[in-house]
């Protein structure tokens, strides 16, 4: 499959222009679309969280309301209808799992997410369609006949063309010739999304007039086909579907700082002709092919980046649930953008429409899950703090300049090191123990500093929040009970708090002192005495504000034994301190300037104990185990009577699924493609569900066309 034949089609497509699909193809209200996003949204929660109580399974539903079937939910329970299309404020089911009204709070173990919430809201806003009309009821369950599945249209085979046919004779009925301005104006549009210079006018109409409309499309195809600006272009259209961003865009929005890599592949990928075989190839399992040069290797471990992006539930508590949720977006994204297929729709039951059994939705689904993606997350507590991305491989010359820089930077850091090491002495003499801020237990919003002069240790801390609350609290173990002396340490000036609130408690009960930062301490400018008082063995010091307009500095605490006060002798650290200073100021200056090793958000297939099948999750019930389905694919694409490819127990089998995705045989690929090109030339496709090639989607408004321009494209 080469880029060359989208070159073919393009110019195919621009002889018969117009209204090739236009008058061919019917129009569609939507509902393909808002089915879809019932099967996928709605109903696994009515699954999940509503079954067990309000459908025929349950026996007698609860407050006489089944869920289970449209019919159910119309008719409504002891309370009237459940769902009033149209209205989400008037439609009980929404006001009970929203738990609000006088509604029972449902479901009642606990609440919903908030995004369930809002999905149903926006089902019922958009008129609640549901296709369950039959369903509910005691009725047979549907049994998949993968055979008579296969005789969809989708599904079969493409037709085959003599040599003597053309696109003139199926694209019909066909427009007259365009004008010379229209063709060359669409010609730019299309294809680099530029409008022609008055000069490349004037050009396109001389060989136009002279020689033909068409030999005019092919002078200057050939020239935009070798601009950057079709990259660029015709990018964008793959990128919506690989769902590409530069962050989550989820629960938690974090960035994606290496995806930019993966927009630059795609454009290069195109501009380079990359034959689309190996485009899809190198996306799905790039890191697992063979390379012959670290640009190839590099730019095969950037294309993976396309099962990295994508909208992750990353803050889900249970992690086997949020590996089988990224699954389940990777798979759905493959399938529709590769082969117009909606396999999440399988993921809690057999498909509904089409013919794809749960066991070939787990089948697929255990690729992914042996794919290493949840992994790639730092984790900062309980938080998410960035991406692990992978590095790519540099040449030796590099290798040597990032050594040397490497060599330099460690050097500093142990200067850097020994000089703390050397200033921690000093302070160790002095009398007294004494507590950093390092060791506190800090809350509220504090950054640290090293902005003035003085400080204990590495920096200091700052609280300047307008808004919030903020303290900062230390402890010290003191040698032996009796009277001492505390000292806090800040360097002192203009623009801080006249009032920081200390409150010291000793073995008498507390003291709360007041602090004006605006002066310098007393002692090597560092060291404020705040009192003497009576400790046993422990003491607690707090330093806390509700808000502050002025900034309020914490560093150390010293406690000196009233005993030590007359040989206790001010500490200048001031030329260590310095020294140090100046080494951090080289050492930031040469971390700037090291060559950075560039990295991507890569996937890898996971370690051996994570690579296997999965058991079918019954109902898409995480906890709900069903029976292990071997990793596969679908049953119903297959070709000659072939056996499907087997995958290796140690590998996740994500190269035999691209190649399986890839193969010409299979039915989809080079339909769903070319009919994405078509689509983004006329603005509609041979078919018009382009995501959808199922039962559900719309069938092609001229099938012997989009199968000739498939052959074309393998």
């Amino acid at each position: 499959m080469s880029q060359t034949k989208l070159i073919t089609i393009v110019l195919s497509a621009f002889f018969g222009v117009g209204a090739i699909t236009a008058s061919n193809v019917v129009a569609s209200d939507g509902r393909a679309t808002q089915v879809d996003f019932f099967e996928t949204t709605i109903r696994p929660v009515l699954v999940e969280h509503c079954y067990e109580c309000h459908s025929a399974e349950a026996g007698e539903a609860k407050g006489g309301l089944r869920l289970d079937s449209k019919q159910g939910w119309l008719v409504g329970g002891d309370s009237g209808p459940a769902i009033i299309p149209g209205k989400p404020d008037e439609s009980h089911v929404l006001l009970a799992i929203n738990y609000s009204g006088d509604m029972s709070e449902m479901p009642p173990k606990s609440r919903l997410s908030s995004k369930v919430i809002r999905d149903f809201t926006q089902w019922i806003e958009d008129g609640a369609v549901d296709p369950r009309e039959d369903e509910g009821s005691a009725v047979q369950k549907r049994v998949i006949d993968i055979e008579a599945g296969k005789k969809f249209w989708s599904f079969q085979p493409r037709q085959t063309f003599s040599e003597e046919c053309s696109i003139d004779g199926l694209a019909r009925p066909q427009s007259p010739p365009a004008s010379a301005d229209k063709l060359v104006r669409r010609l730019f549009l299309d294809v680099i999304g530029l409008p022609p210079t008055l000069e490349e006018q004037r050009n396109f109409q001389a060989v136009y007039s002279n020689e033909s409309p068409g030999r005019a499309v092919e002078v200057f195809l050939e020239d935009l086909f070798g601009r950057k600006e079709f990259g660029e272009k015709w990018a964008r259209h793959w990128l919506d579907v690989a769902r590409y961003a530069d962050s989550n865009g989820s629960d938690f929005n974090l960035t994606y700082p290496e995806a930019w890599r993966y927009r630059n592949y795609v454009i290069e990928a195109l501009n380079d002709d990359l034959p689309y075989d190996q485009f899809l190839l190198e996306q799905i399992a790039g890191d697992l092919l063979p390379y012959d040069t670290l640009e190839q290797r590099n730019q095969q471990l950037v294309a993976t980046t396309f099962l990295m992006v994508g909208p992750k539930m990353l803050t889900e508590r249970d992690k086997e649930k949020m590996r089988l949720d990224i699954a389940d977006e990777q798979l759905d994204t493959i399938s529709r953008a590769t082969m117009g297929l909606t396999l999440g729709c399988a993921r809690c039951h057999d498909h509904k429409f089409d013919p794809i059994p749960t066991t070939d939705y787990y089948a697929l689904a255990a690729i992914l899950h042996s794919t290493l993606t949840t992994d790639g997350i730092l984790m900062n507590n309980v938080n998410i703090s960035g991406w692990k991305e992978t590095d790519l491989l540099i040449n030796d010359d590099e290798k040597q300049r990032l050594e040397t820089f490497r060599s330099k930077i460690k050097n500093i850091e142990e200067n850097i090191q020994q000089k703390k090491q050397q200033r921690d002495k000093v302070l160790d003499s002095v009398a007294g123990v004494l507590v950093d801020d390092i060791d506190a237990t800090r809350k509220g919003k504090w950054r640290k500093s090293t902005h003035r002069p003085k400080y204990v240790g590495d920096h200091y801390l700052v609280a300047d929040d307008q808004e919030s609350p903020f303290s900062i609290e230390w402890k010290a173990a003191l040698p032996k009970p009796g009277r001492y002396e505390l000292r806090v340490s800040f360097r002192g000036g203009k623009g801080l708090a006249t009032k920081a609130h200390y409150t010291v408690h000793h073995a008498e009960g507390e003291n709360q002192v007041v602090v004006d930062q605006t002066v310098l301490p007393s002692i090597d400018q560092l060291w404020q005495p705040i009192g003497q008082f009576e400790c046993d063995t422990h003491v607690v010091v707090n330093l806390a504000g509700s808000a502050t307009d002025k900034p309020v500095l914490a560093d150390a605490i010293r406690l000196v034994h009233v005993e030590d006060l007359e040989k206790d002798m001010p500490t200048d650290t001031s030329s260590l301190d310095e020294e140090i200073k100046h080494l951090e100021e080289a050492l930031a200056g040469i971390k700037k300037d090291s060559p950075k090793i560039p990295r991507a958000m890569a996937s890898q297939d996971n370690g051996s104990e994570r690579i296997g099948d999965l058991h079918i999750r019954i109902r898409g019930e995480t906890k709900n185990i069903g029976e292990k389905t071997p990793r596969g694919f679908l049953q119903v694409v297959s070709w000659n009577g072939a056996a499907q490819p087997s995958i290796p127990a140690h590998q996740s089998g994500r190269v035999q699924l691209a190649e399986w995705i890839t193969a010409k045989e299979n039915p989809l690929t080079a339909r769903v493609m070319v009919n994405r090109i078509w689509q983004h030339l006329f603005g509609r496709g041979i078919v018009e569900t382009s995501d959808n090639f199922g039962v559900r989607g719309t069938v092609p408004s001229n099938p012997e066309l989009l199968d000739f321009l498939a052959e074309e494209f393998v």
